[in-house]
């Protein structure tokens, strides 16, 4: 039996300062300037997770700027590409803090991560509601995790979803479709929609495409 679904096609959008003291984050942009993006973070083997990174060197030595992780108690491993010229992009195996394991545990997504000069990182986060931004921020700082609510904000998507896509994918969402592992399968999705598995797949799939489709054209609108 499903529970009664109420659809909140807005979402919230916040960004969150935090500092990881065990992030090999912080090394690399205190030690060397160097500027950092997080490009994904998915679970691997254990306690562990698998970081794509793009990093900046500006002046400093791109080879030095790799090698210090791999000396980090909590990085098992390195692999980057250095181009003679340009950014760093580089995968590193490193243990699951206590902000990561959270944010994994929360109904926030992270959408852009950022170091910050101080050694921290910038998280930006969608959501599907006030409360999960603050019960997140708030289980951090029982954590003894430094963090800040930099901005919080609705926002919505610029068109381009009609009602029952929209509907569709917000049942999907609030089922557990998306988690992993998921709540719900295709099949039983499907048969709660009332539609075929295909069809079911296709109309996932376009509107995946439309919402971050318009996510991406906003976010490359905005001022870094």
């Amino acid at each position: 039996i499903y529970p009664t679904i109420r659809f909140r096609i807005p979402m919230i959008e916040a960004v969150l300062r935090v500092t990881l003291p065990c992030s090999w984050v912080t090394e690399v942009t205190s030690e060397f300037g160097a500027t950092l993006s997080v490009v994904e973070q998915k679970p691997a083997s254990g306690r562990t997770l698998q970081s794509l990174v793009e990093i900046d060197p500006g002046a400093s030595d791109p080879n030095a700027i790799v090698e210090s992780p791999r000396s980090n108690p909590f990085v098992h491993g390195v692999e980057a590409i250095v181009p003679p010229k340009g950014k760093i992009l580089a995968t590193l195996l490193v243990d699951n803090c206590h902000a990561c394991r959270e944010l994994a545990h929360s109904d926030c997504f992270l959408t852009d991560a950022t170091a910050t000069g101080g050694g921290g990182l910038e998280w930006r986060l969608l959501a599907p509601r006030r409360s999960s931004i603050e019960s997140l921020v708030g289980t951090l700082q029982k954590r003894g995790i430094p963090v800040e609510l930099a901005s919080i904000k609705n926002v919505k998507g610029s068109g381009g979803l009609t009602d029952r896509p929209a509907r569709v994918l917000s049942l999907a969402y609030e089922l557990g479709y998306f988690e992993f592992p998921k709540r719900i399968n295709l099949t039983d999705l499907a048969k709660k929609v009332g539609v075929s598995k295909a069809a079911l797949s296709e109309t996932l799939r376009t509107g995946e495409e439309k919402i971050l489709h318009a996510y991406f054209q906003g976010l490359m609108k905005r001022p870094r």
